[in-house]
């Protein structure tokens, strides 16, 4: 599920809530709290603390999109030109593309050495990439709002969760969309994950704003939830409620003992067998989980967390690291992240293009070790969110639909184009 994290800037610097500090204080709390500091110091005028905790943000969580400008933009103002350009090829060289024109601090700097180079690298960023290994699955029409897709491989179809349907489709191989879900649901579906020996597909749902806005008042809101479905009839057999206080399940994940993840404010884990939800990592570490993978030996969860990163999550004791990934690597805003065994693939929607992105661990899943862009600037790609690896092939939700719906849920274009499924070969 996309989490929006933006980083506005109206003029130089826009307003920004204040965070407060804590014990123990986490990257992504200390990120959120120098990013206001910084706020506040340049909007008193005082651009030299600005920059300062702009830098010291940057070193908790490095190559942030939003916050590179920033950087950038200060730079300029603060009439250090040539700094100004070093970090915006930085930005650059990590395939984002801008707006220089649109852009009146970067714009002024085109004079400056190094500019040229600045703009060839916007320039080839725009680039479309990917569209030789790139093939429609399906095309599926009206506002559903398409999140997530699951094979199952024993009936031959593809299961398809819809968040403003709120409900699951069934997909033949020739794409025709049949009924699944058996009753109403009235939260949105978000994730799948199916558990193909024991007969089970996983969904998350959530209440999420477009799959609420719009009903009738006095119609039940049920809270995120987790159901057991039977893949044969589509019938719920359970439904494991997220805690009062958690405001949405997102992406799940399957693991090799049949321990099911699901990620909402917090990771949960439902043990084979078990009756509840249990935390496994609670929220703070991680500001906004997504995508979960598996590694190859099973023992850690590999998350993306949408505004700082890749993590690993330890299956057992629910330790947590950040990934360190290449200088020249911007992995935030990645939705879902999937694993054939030996790489990661990540669908990144959260950036200028958005892409998605080969990620390769090194042997002990430690650290990304590179970053391939696979496919970008290409029309089939917008709001891309989850996908699952099949027959030597990426097939992925390509074109959700989230940006048909404005924050409250409300439809934004009166006639959407349809949600695309789209095939990726990995050769």
């Amino acid at each position: 599920m996309r989490v929006t994290a933006a980083i506005a800037l109206a003029g130089l610097l826009a307003c920004a809530a204040p965070v407060l500090a804590q014990e123990a204080e986490t990257d992504v709390a200390a990120f959120q709290r120098l990013r206001a500091e910084a706020v506040a110091a340049a909007n008193a005028d005082d651009l030299a603390t600005a920059e300062q905790k702009l830098a010291e943000a940057d070193a908790r969580i490095p190559n942030h999109p939003g916050l590179m400008l920033m950087r950038a933009r200060l730079a300029a103002a603060a009439g250090r030109p040539a700094d100004a350009v070093a970090l915006a090829q930085r930005y650059a060289d990590t395939g984002l593309s801008m707006n220089l024109g649109g852009d009146p601090a970067l714009a002024a700097l085109a004079e400056q050495p190094g500019f040229a180079a600045l703009e060839a690298a916007v320039e080839a960023n725009r680039t479309p990439a990917g569209a030789d290994r790139l093939t429609l699955l399906a095309a599926i029409p009206g506002g559903g709002l398409v999140e997530s897709v699951a094979r199952d491989e024993a009936r031959g179809r593809w299961l398809v969760a819809q968040v403003r349907g709120r409900t699951i489709v069934a997909l033949d191989d020739a794409g025709a969309v049949a009924p699944f879900l058996a009753g109403a649901e009235l939260s949105g579906v978000l994730g799948l994950v199916m558990d193909a020996p024991a007969g089970v597909l996983w969904a998350a749902t959530a209440p999420v704003p477009p799959a609420v806005n719009g009903l009738a008042e006095g119609v039940p809101r049920p809270g995120p939830a987790l159901l057991k479905i039977d893949a044969a009839s589509g019938r719920v057999l359970a439904r494991y409620p997220a805690p009062a206080d958690n405001g949405s399940l997102g992406d799940v994940a399957l693991g090799p003992d049949g321990t099911v993840y699901a990620a909402g404010g917090d990771l949960f884990q439902l043990r084979p067998g078990g009756e509840a939800l249990e935390v496994l990592l609670p929220s703070g570490p991680m500001r906004s989980p997504q995508g979960m993978a598996l590694t190859p030996d099973g023992a850690a969860l590999i998350v993306a967390d949408y505004s700082s990163g890749i993590w690993r999550v330890d299956r057992a004791s629910g330790a947590a690291v950040r990934l360190s990934a290449p200088s020249n690597a911007s992995l935030i805003g990645i939705d879902g992240l999937i694993c054939d065994g030996r790489v990661l693939y990540a669908l990144q929607n959260g950036t200028a293009p958005q892409r998605v992105l080969r990620l390769t661990p090194d042997p002990d899943w430690s650290r990304i070790e590179a970053v391939e862009v696979l496919a970008a600037n290409l029309p089939e790609i917008v709001e891309p969110t989850t996908g699952l690896v099949h027959n030597g092939e990426l097939v992925f939700v390509s074109r959700s639909q989230w940006s048909d719906f404005d924050r409250e849920g409300a439809l934004t274009t009166p006639e959407p184009d349809p949600a695309l499924i789209s095939r990726l070969r990995l050769d």
